[in-house]
């Protein structure tokens, strides 16, 4: 027995032309390929969220050293320019 189900999907015409072209190409079907393409962005956003789960976590121990995202961004902007700024160091979070 399958266990998939149909699904409705409106998309612009030129992606569905790309689509229908990757499938000629691969000589796969559209709902296999929308199927993988629709798994790999489930798995990259779980895996992000899991990623920010686990900074958030770390951000609540004493010992995490913090950089105010302002400061954060100034630094990122200076890399690759004539005067970089040195990294961030940041501080310890004030904790209660």
């Amino acid at each position: 027995m399958d266990d998939s189900v149909n699904i409705r999907v409106r998309v612009p015409v030129d992606l569905k032309e790309r689509l229908d072209s990757l499938a000629r190409t691969t000589k796969r079907s559209q709902s296999e390929l929308t199927a993988d393409a629709l798994r790999h962005l489930v798995d990259q956003d779980d895996n992000e969220i899991d990623h920010i789960r686990r900074a958030l976590e770390e951000s609540h121990k004493p010992e995490t050293r913090l950089v105010p995202h302002k400061q954060a961004m100034t630094w990122i902007r200076s890399r690759g320019t004539a005067t970089p700024l040195p990294k961030p160091r940041g501080r310890r979070r004030a904790h209660p």
